[in-house]
C-alpha cells in the first residue's frame, strides 16, 4: 500500500470528525469509522476496512487537536505537514488491510 492509499483513507477521517480529538465519544468514533469506510477505495473488504478505520481512529484522537482537524477540513488542498502527520498516524494501521 502507498501513502496515496493511506492518505485516501485518511484524509476523510480527518474532516469527518465533529468534536474534539481529545473528546472522542462512542458516537464520534463510530462515525468516524463509517465515514473513513465509506471514503475507502475499491478492492478491500469490509472487515479489512473496519480493522483498519478502528485503528486510525484511534491513532488519529492521540495526534490531532479538534483545531487542527477543523483546520485541514478548510484546506484546499490540505497542508502538506498536516497530511503527512495525518499519514504517519494512520499507518502503523496499513496491516490491517491485508488479507
Amino acid at each position: 500500500m502507498t501513502y496515496r492509499h493511506l492518505l485516501a483513507l485518511a484524509l476523510p477521517l480527518a474532516v469527518a470528525l465533529p468534536v474534539s480529538a481529545a473528546e472522542w465519544s462512542d458516537n464520534a468514533k463510530n462515525e468516524f469509522v463509517q465515514q473513513c469506510i465509506a471514503g475507502a477505495p475499491a478492492g478491500y473488504e469490509e472487515p479489512q476496512l473496519r480493522a483498519y478505520c478502528d485503528c486510525a481512529a484511534t491513532n488519529v484522537s492521540k495526534e490531532f487537536s479538534e483545531a487542527e482537524l477543523q483546520e485541514i477540513s478548510r484546506q484546499s488542498p490540505p497542508d502538506p505537514a498536516m497530511q503527512q502527520r495525518l499519514v504517519n498516524a494512520s499507518s502503523s494501521c496499513a496491516g490491517k488491510l491485508k488479507p
